[in-house]
């Protein structure tokens, strides 16, 4: 199964990283620094599940990359909407798109883009970051959670799966996958703001009660929308999430690294969604609106 990796980041990098060392055909597409170091000195993961390097086949435009069988989407979820045009544009038309991205509507994005037998939603659990151009350092998990959009199961899906896992992948099926979506959101909604406006990683906020409130407020507030919205999420959902911080006391979020990178954060992706279907719903969400202000304010100076 030929596989490219459309967007060459942390995530993008690893996987793609581990299905090379796993034997797969891979090709990564990336832009800017990125592009030049991965062209010119090849992929090197420095990871706690052993390093890994090699020269590495990079495109800058889908259109240059060999046809694909399976497309590896790891751009951030502000870029889904244009990257699904460019798939749908250049894509054959039996691949499949596997969606490694935060936030909760990329999966709906692509489906309407390509068609919902061509698209695998999936949580993505990892700790790791770009350290230099070219070089990923990854410290923790590592694990892709993928199901067809929005719930049960697919031929597709499996085949995927089955391939992910054969070349070196952690990877497991879902049977609801938008269930999972939601559930990863509250930890993101709960953490990645607080995160990015203080520069604080994940232990140093959970020293400050006041820090803590303000991460369960949001943790519950995403929760109560995705009731609404008819997700089944289990009882100490919230609970759960607010007391996922073991071995996280030096973690920093995406949001925070995106911010100390220059990036653009996802913002909607992960506050902007809970208030607009807050407000389609009629639950008030106003420290997810709160925050979702205080980074347009902070990172996009509106």
């Amino acid at each position: 199964m030929r596989t490219l990796v459309y967007g060459t980041g942390a995530v993008g990098g690893y996987f793609g990283g581990r299905l090379l060392e796993g034997g797969a055909d891979v090709t990564f597409l990336a832009r800017g620094r990125q592009f030049a170091a991965l062209s010119a000195n090849g992929l090197t993961l420095v990871s706690v599940d052993g390093d890994y390097f090699a020269r590495v086949r990079t495109v800058a435009r889908l259109a240059d990359a060999p046809p694909p069988d399976l497309v590896l989407l790891a751009v951030k979820a502000h870029d889904t909407p244009a990257a699904a045009q460019d798939l749908a544009r250049h894509l054959p038309p039996e691949a499949v798109v596997v969606s490694l991205q935060n936030g909760v509507e990329n999966a709906g994005i692509l489906a309407e883009a390509l068609g919902a037998t061509r698209v695998v939603a999936s949580t993505v659990f990892i700790g790791a970051r770009v350290a230099a151009p070219g070089i990923i350092h990854h410290t923790a998990a590592g694990i892709v959670r993928a199901g067809h959009y929005p719930e049960g199961t697919a031929p597709h899906v499996t085949k995927v799966v089955d391939f992910l896992t054969t070349h070196g992948v952690k990877a497991k099926e879902s049977r609801t996958i938008r269930r999972d979506l939601w559930y990863k959101l509250l930890w993101n909604a709960g953490f990645n703001g607080p995160s990015a406006l203080t520069g604080a990683t994940v232990g140093a906020m959970m020293a400050r009660p006041g820090i803590v409130w303000l991460v369960r407020g949001l943790v519950a507030e995403a929760a109560a929308v995705a009731r609404k919205t008819g997700v089944d999420l289990p009882a100490d959902a919230e609970a759960a999430t607010a007391a996922q911080v073991d071995g996280l006391t030096d973690f920093k979020t995406s949001m925070l690294q995106d911010a100390e990178a220059g990036r653009r954060v996802e913002r909607e992706a992960f506050y902007g969604v809970v208030v607009r279907e807050g407000e389609r719903l009629g639950l008030e969400t106003p420290l997810c609106r709160m925050v979702n202000d205080a980074l347009a304010l902070r990172f996009e100076g509106s």
